[in-house]
């Protein structure tokens, strides 16, 4: 997951997508619904849990269904950001190794150290009062030494530990790397974005957090360039239209299935031709869904945060002697929803945007030249 998304298309000044913005605070609330069945769990299995019974299930069925799969939207959105406001100035030797990997590190690391021993000491609370953890069970020194190093999901993991919605992060740090190295190449770095999309489709399902990052991160990134042509080719208006064409067109075909998803299709075309239409649209109107970028500003933190919070009402909720049963209720989502944003709206007032100053202007940073854009 990414930042504020600014940047320049060409040669434009620099500008807010708040398209992106708000699309990635939706799939950021969208793992939050599909997580929603962690309140049913035993251990790390659920017991009893009848999935249409979750709070607005009617409404909201494809969040509790498919809400998973937002984590394949926030790397297609990655992948695409990422070749938007870094890849020619990686290339071109404007962007260093240093200062990159600092401004990924203050943008990652210090909201999910603050989370990782924040869900460390509750899971210790609640494996005191229960018989098992609140549902990931590997919170031992080794998964914490994982997690320090921000590589829980490198493939060296026995299964889920500690904070584990940060496995997306884990990848995308991985992905940051090789991005890195691709854009050294130049030119070269469009054929080499599709290989490493060709790798992906061959490790997943198999290997299905690196393979759909790869993936879907650098079919992202295509999608930047492929928009980027049509716009010199054809200009804002047409290439909105032609973008809203495919978007709308491979979710008409994905519709097609009914009541199974093809995620091959989602992946592969819905999700980048969706980032690419709602991008073309910030470009063609800027300020453009101005009023909800707020909810992009705050997906990072909703996204950690969540889970901490989910084990708080878990055993509060415990302790008052409530049937987990209450979870069906849709007040109590809400009241859920009450905390977690303002929550979200104070930790990336306080926490990660001082944290990101501090860092990007301490002695980590180089002296950073002019036009380098790291808001990502």
């Amino acid at each position: 997951m990414v930042g504020g998304v600014h940047g320049s298309v060409t040669s434009k000044p620099a500008e807010r997508l708040y398209t992106l913005d708000t699309l990635r605070g939706i799939a950021a609330l969208s793992v939050v619904f599909w997580h929603w069945q962690h309140f049913f769990y035993v251990g790390d299995c659920p017991a009893g849990f009848e999935v249409s019974r979750q709070p607005f299930f009617a409404t909201l069925a494809p969040l509790y269904q498919y809400g998973g799969l937002a984590v394949q939207l926030f790397f297609s959105i990655s992948g695409f950001v990422f070749f938007w406001l870094f890849a020619q100035g990686v290339a071109s030797g404007r962007i260093g190794l240093r200062n990159f990997a600092v401004d990924r590190f203050s943008r990652l690391y210090p909201l999910h150290l603050l989370t990782l021993g924040g869900v460390a000491a509750l899971q210790w609370v609640y494996s005191a009062s229960h018989s098992s953890y609140f549902v990931y069970p590997f919170n031992d020194a080794y998964h914490a030494l994982l997690n320090l190093l921000l590589a829980p999901a490198w493939g060296l993991e026995k299964g889920w530990s500690f904070n584990a919605p940060v496995w997306s992060v884990s990848v995308e740090v991985l992905l940051y790397a090789l991005f890195f190295v691709i854009c050294l190449a130049g030119r070269w770095r469009w054929p080499l974005a599709a290989l490493a999309c060709a790798a992906g489709l061959m490790l997943y399902p198999g290997s299905y957090k690196v393979g759909s990052g790869l993936l879907c991160f650098f079919i992202g990134g295509l999608a930047y360039g492929v928009m980027c042509q049509l716009r010199r080719w054809f200009g804002s208006g047409l290439t909105l239209l032609a973008c809203c064409i495919v978007a709308l067109g491979a979710w008409a075909a994905q519709i097609g299935y009914y009541d199974a998803l093809n995620a091959y299709l989602v992946m592969c075309l819905c999700f980048p031709a969706t980032v690419a239409a709602l991008a073309a649209a910030g470009l063609h109107w800027p300020g453009l869904l101005r009023s909800t970028g707020w909810v992009g500003d705050i997906s990072y933190s909703s996204y950690l945060l969540h889970f901490p919070l989910q084990i708080v009402f878990a055993l509060v909720l415990d302790r008052l002697v409530f049937s987990r049963e209450i979870f069906y209720q849709p007040w109590l989502m809400l009241s859920f929803f009450v905390v977690l944003i303002p929550m979200s709206l104070a930790c990336h007032r306080w926490v990660e945007r001082p944290a990101q100053r501090f860092l990007r202007n301490s002695r980590l940073a180089k002296a950073r030249q002019p036009g380098v854009h790291t808001a990502a």
